[in-house]
């Protein structure tokens, strides 16, 4: 099928009868992502395209393009070499209102097992926060350094390098955490106390918990909206104790009938729906371990949260380490159906699934949302410059001495058109990497328009770097401010 293996807009150019008129249709290719599962929580492999079944508002729709991708396959490609959908993004989401800090801290240790179990060559990992005040905060963007997610999965804070996207750690943190056994609970949880300020319980004291439900909702819908623009198999792993449950379905509540929220279920809805646009799946891992009653209460807002994206539970574990890895495990193998999208109208997606074993489960993207355009995002960014993804907003050259000086060219002639009104400038980041990937160097610039110059020619950047003797790859990604319209650049270099 060519280019519509890939989750792209395609251009389609079609000439009228009289070939006087040229019509320009812009049709969005939907990828859905199947996970079949058997009852021993293994991946089915071997499925045809003639196994599936694919409904679109309850309508058979024709599966356009079929594709399988293994993240287990022992012979993969460095993550460089792929194309962007063959790869797996995971968002580790920690919930700081509904839980308390000596239950988060074994949920972070069970993270870190799960990150260092995961395949380098296709996995990617960013650290997020959730908490009533702030909602969700990322603490990093999707990153390949083992080092740095562990740095901050137990911090749950910034790095102090405070580089342009957030991608490096200073030399200081890397020689602590490189070598640093996993904290204990009680360490991480005191980590934990000193971010929250106190027992994480201590926001549900001061608002009411239907207005904190709400809130979270909110809160991580909009996350899934910040991955929209991103390419791949993309995964939220929410780690919390969930919330009673019948404060949004009304079930069980007091001796009457069923009394539901319908601004909760409606606000629920909501961030199910900026999910499926996204095409994001959460799964909830309930982090309060095996419960001892047999409430549907204790645990049930965890598949109320996931179910409506077509995400996966992992409940009632002592064991997180082993349920997140059965989880990630499980999502090995990933089925893709796609079709082209025919009106701009939001859809749910049903997939039936012939040939599997008895007892197999089956979970996918449940729907898709209106198309939109999507703002150039930080993660967006910090993506681009880690995997190299090339741009076409305009030319950009990048020129790097063997005395790391480094300058970065592009035509004021290209650019001056494009920019915009209201912040007429640009904005450069710079980056130095070794060739394994670890980042020594950032420098951030921002280059103004005055408005009405007349000046001509190119601009430069210029910029030197202090580097010990060693290979190097500086990269350059330059946006239009107040635009989408980027440009990059890479370029290797040796230091003698």
């Amino acid at each position: 099928m060519g280019a519509l293996t890939r989750a792209a807009v395609i251009a389609c150019i079609a000439l009228s009868a009289s070939a006087q008129v040229r019509e320009s249709i812009t049709v969005e290719v939907i990828d859905v992502p199947v996970y079949v599962i058997d009852r021993d929580g293994r991946a089915v492999r071997g499925l045809t395209r003639d196994a599936f079944t694919l409904l679109v508002d309850g309508k058979a729709r024709p599966i356009d393009y079929f594709d399988t991708i293994d993240f287990g396959s022992e012979q993969q490609s460095p993550i460089a070499e792929r194309p962007q959908r063959d790869r797996r993004l995971y968002l580790l989401l920690f919930d700081l209102t509904f839980a308390v800090p000596a239950r988060l801290a074994h949920a972070q240790a069970a993270a870190e097992k799960a990150v260092d179990q995961s395949n380098s060559a296709t996995d990617l990992f960013s650290v997020a926060t959730y908490d009533s005040h702030r909602g969700v905060s990322f603490v990093t963007p999707f990153l390949l350094d083992r080092v740095a997610i562990k740095r901050a999965l137990y911090t749950l804070r910034s790095s102090t390098s405070r580089d342009a996207l957030g991608l490096t750690i200073t030399k200081d943190e890397r020689e602590v955490w490189k070598d640093l056994a996993t904290p204990t609970d009680e360490a991480s949880a005191a980590m934990l106390e000193a971010i929250m300020g106190g027992v994480a319980n201590q926001e549900m004291a001061s608002a009411p918990t239907a207005r904190l439900i709400e809130h979270e909702f909110d809160a991580v819908g909009e996350a899934a909206k910040r991955l929209a623009a991103m390419e791949g198999q993309k995964h939220v792993l929410f780690f919390t104790q969930g919330f009673e449950s019948s404060l949004v379905h009304g079930f069980g509540v007091g001796s009457g009938p069923p009394q539901i929220d319908a601004n909760l279920m409606a606000r629920m809805n909501d961030m199910h729906k900026r999910f499926r646009a996204a095409g994001v799946i959460l799964d909830s891992i309930d982090i309060a371990g095996l419960r001892h009653t047999f409430d549907y209460r204790d645990n049930d807002a965890l598949w109320l949260v996931a179910r409506g994206t077509g995400g996966q539970v992992v409940v009632n574990k002592n064991d997180l380490v082993a349920g997140i890895t059965d989880l990630t495990t499980a999502q090995q193998l990933v089925y893709l159906l796609g079709f082209r999208r025919t009106d701009n109208r939001a859809h749910r997606i049903d997939v039936r699934v012939k040939g599997a074993p008895r007892g197999s489960n089956i979970y996918y993207r449940t729907g898709f949302g209106e198309p939109q355009k999507a703002s150039v995002d930080a993660l967006q960014l910090a993506d681009i410059m880690l995997n190299n993804v090339p741009q076409t907003g305009f030319e950009v050259a990048l020129e790097v001495s063997s005395s790391a000086d480094a300058v970065v060219r592009f035509s004021r002639a290209e650019v001056v058109p494009q920019l915009d009104e209201k912040t007429p400038a640009v904005d450069a980041m710079l980056y130095v990497f070794k060739t394994g990937g670890e980042i020594v160097a950032s420098r951030a610039k921002r280059i103004t328009f005055w408005p009405r110059s007349r000046a001509k020619g190119d601009i430069e950047v210029r910029e030197h770097f202090d580097l010990p003797p060693g290979a190097y790859v500086a990269k350059a990604l330059l946006r239009i401010e107040g635009t989408n319209v980027l440009a990059f650049a890479r370029r290797e270099f040796t230091v003698p």
